[in-house]
């Protein structure tokens, strides 16, 4: 495994290749899998050196990316003249907490409602009794499986956008586009509406749970619309590598 040393050293090197795309990881879903552009983002390229388990070593190598962060950040700051005790003294500007925000305590409610319903329903999982009398997938339960993937995928992924867009929207002038909050709401916007997508297609395969769904369905369209609102140039904001021609 790297050292601190040696992973700011590869951070180095890995962000001088050729025909990367500046900030593309700032404002994605972060869904490598399904991702056209990861040889061209330094996030995938850097994450390659990630042990692949989840025991000890991860957290040895989560512990050594942080010590180079904190390595590459001294660096920049003597380059700019920064003395990092002041940064270090500084007070925390006195700002609005986004988690009492509407709009996050809306979303915010709703991934937890959703997840417990998701746990306690268990959609697409076959009860063992008749596991092995399922016929082979068709294409209806090939759409099927794939929207429930979308929905687990998304449905925490959202709060998290939203919290970062509403903790820097004072930073900049109201007709600004390319700011990180309206990145940031931006790629929540694009995941609500693949979301309400997906919860369609999992309700035509659920009609048992039609009611519980189609509430599910009214709050994101609520959340989205608030969305909107709350950041209404968030749709023209241009994703580095995503939505450049």
């Amino acid at each position: 495994m790297l050292t601190p040393s040696e992973m700011k050293d590869r951070m180095h090197e890995l962000a001088r290749t050729d025909g990367l795309i500046e900030g593309i990881y700032n404002y994605c879903d972060r869904w490598c899998e399904r991702c056209a552009f990861t040889s061209k983002c330094l996030n995938y390229a850097s994450s390659k050196d990630a042990p692949s388990s989840d025991g000890p070593e991860l957290w040895d190598y989560l512990h050594n990316v942080f010590e180079a962060t904190m390595l590459m950040l001294d660096e920049m700051m003597e380059n700019m003249g920064i003395d990092p005790e002041e940064i270090n003294k500084m007070e925390p500007p006195e700002e609005p907490d986004p988690k009492d925000h509407r709009l996050y305590k809306k979303v915010y409610e709703l991934s937890f409602t959703v997840h417990k319903w998701l746990e306690q329903n268990k959609p697409g999982a076959p009860s063992p009794e008749v596991i092995d009398l399922i016929p082979p997938e068709d294409e209806k339960t090939h759409r099927f499986h794939e929207a429930l993937e979308v929905v687990y995928f998304y449905n925490f992924f959202i709060s998290a956008k939203i919290f970062r867009a509403l903790s820097g929207s004072g930073d900049f002038e109201p007709e600004e586009v390319q700011t990180d909050s309206n990145g940031s709401s931006k790629i929540a916007l694009i995941a609500l509406d693949r979301l309400i997508a997906a919860w369609s297609v999992v309700m035509e395969n659920l009609m048992e749970h039609e009611d519980e769904i189609l509430k599910f369905l009214l709050t994101l369209a609520e959340i989205r619309k608030q969305t909107e609102i709350t950041f209404p140039l968030a749709r023209k904001f241009v994703r580095p590598g995503f939505d450049e021609l």
